[in-house]
């Protein structure tokens, strides 16, 4: 017989009504039709059926579980399966122009595509790319809270199929904390708070993505650009301009923000900063009357003695010898 970890719900649609509870005994010789025709049957295009199989056993009953939510053009799915193996995606295949993250409370899936494999063991949040054709085993008691997002909202990582991160991370945990809230209230939601809600999920979902990964060829130096440009602007007006500000600004982690730098090649983050503001007040000092004090106050040096420092490493000159040399021309 198979057996149910017992698991603190989600209120997912009607919880004392599955729209999918299927039971098939494993040693059926039909085993694997039967559970095909019940899981149309009364799923039918609201949980469409992947390709699947049974496990042939002598004894015991294949049980599989589903309630739905349907959340605008999102929904939830809580799922509960004994041992399976089947398919998802692909060009026309199940679910192929969605992306499905798998939040497992219990068992096991794994995941399998052109080499690359993806677990998503209890505890653990994995986001799959399902517009290529997967491979799925289930382990027997697994249960997961299954979010699935339209492909178009969300860009993936270059080379990148499937994300995995840990339920307790700080970005999992508010997404899934702010997942349960929606679902909990979504029948009393109006138009506009529903819409709020849908538009807030997208936004910590790609939290999430950022804060796991950036390989991305094109994400990482259009992020790289934007900070810059960030901290160009607020050189002069912000003393404080640090990575965490800047990368709150900017909506990703500061581990994104150094990891986009380190991709790069190029200085750390307060590195650009100091080497900015040093090039800012070397113009200064060759095209105003400024003297040198107020120079390094202007451009945020701790003291003149700190800036003649920095700016003598940088230029193999002390700014009065700078300024001297350009008065000299």
């Amino acid at each position: 017989m198979s057996t149910e970890v017992s698991v603190s719900p989600w209120r997912i649609g009607n919880p004392s009504t599955p729209l999918i509870d299927v039971t098939v005994p494993y040693a059926n010789e039909n085993r694997n039709r039967v559970l095909v025709r019940e899981w149309q049957r009364q799923g039918g295009e609201s949980v469409p059926a992947p390709p699947m199989q049974l496990p042939r056993h002598s004894e015991g009953t294949y049980r599989a579980r589903i309630w739905k939510q349907d959340l605008l053009d999102l929904f939830l799915e809580d799922q509960y399966s004994d041992a399976l193996a089947g398919g998802t995606g692909g060009p026309g295949g199940h679910l192929e122009d969605r992306i499905v993250t798998s939040v497992t409370l219990s068992g096991e899936w794994r995941f399998a595509t052109k080499g690359q494999r993806a677990t998503a063991a209890a505890g653990t949040v994995c986001v799959r790319k399902n517009e290529g054709l997967w491979d799925f085993e289930i382990a027997r008691g697994t249960r997961a809270i299954t979010l699935v997002i339209p492909a178009s909202e969300i860009r993936f990582p270059q080379n990148t199929r499937a994300v995995i991160a840990e339920q307790a991370s700080p970005a999992a945990a508010l997404l899934l904390a702010h997942l349960r809230l929606w679902a909990e209230l979504a029948d009393g939601l109006g138009t506009a708070a529903a819409g709020a809600a849908r538009n807030a999920t997208l936004e910590l979902f790609r939290g999430l993505m950022n804060d796991q990964v950036i390989d991305d060829a094109e994400f990482a130096p259009a992020l790289l650009r934007t900070a810059m440009d960030h901290i160009e602007a607020r050189l002069l007006a912000e003393p404080d301009l640090d990575p965490k500000g800047i990368a709150a600004a900017l909506n990703v982690s500061v581990r994104t923000l150094y990891r986009a730098f380190g991709q790069a090649g190029t200085s750390s983050v307060m590195g650009h900063v100091r080497e900015r503001r040093l090039e800012r007040a070397r113009a200064d000092l060759l095209s105003t009357h400024l003297t040198v004090s107020e120079i390094a106050a202007r451009w945020h040096f701790a003291d003149s003695s700190h800036f003649v420092k920095a700016y003598k490493k940088r230029f193999a000159e002390t700014p009065t010898a700078g300024r001297r040399s350009a008065e000299d021309i």
